[in-house]
């Protein structure tokens, strides 16, 4: 099971796929910390919605760089849909982390990635060889 891990998890589609997502996670993150600090939004809702305006730079960049695959209307339909379990998995994160265990509503959305992460790479992975041109 360490080697299906290990293989799935340490390789450079999965490296590339991290590295993009640094940008996109750092964009993500400044639109929420923007949304809560002014308190323009509650902390799950700002989550969703920083995730949901990142999402078409993590498409175009994964694509070309990770998966090297062409666009496609398909693919770009397929790929924010891949999204939505991360997405609502951070979202009851936030929640929790706030509304729960009393953390600074700031710094809530980065304690939910060790899972999101993981859980956004092999649910774009499975969408991105579903929709693959032949």
């Amino acid at each position: 099971m360490i080697d299906k891990i290990k293989e799935k998890f340490f390789n450079k589609e999965f490296l590339t796929f991290c590295f993009i997502g640094v940008i996109n996670t750092l964009l993500a993150q400044l639109i929420y910390i923007f949304l809560v600090a002014y308190d323009l939004m509650e902390p799950g809702m700002s989550s969703i919605v920083g995730d949901v305006l990142t999402i078409a730079v993590s498409y175009v960049l994964n694509m070309k760089l990770t998966y090297h695959e062409k666009m496609s209307l398909k693919s770009a339909i397929s790929f924010p849909i891949s999204y939505i379990p991360g997405t609502i998995i951070n979202a009851i994160i936030v929640l929790i982390v706030v509304d729960i265990l009393h953390f600074p509503k700031i710094f809530a959305k980065a304690i939910s990635l060790p899972i999101t992460i993981p859980l956004n790479f092999i649910c774009v992975s499975l969408i991105v060889k579903l929709t693959k041109k032949k």
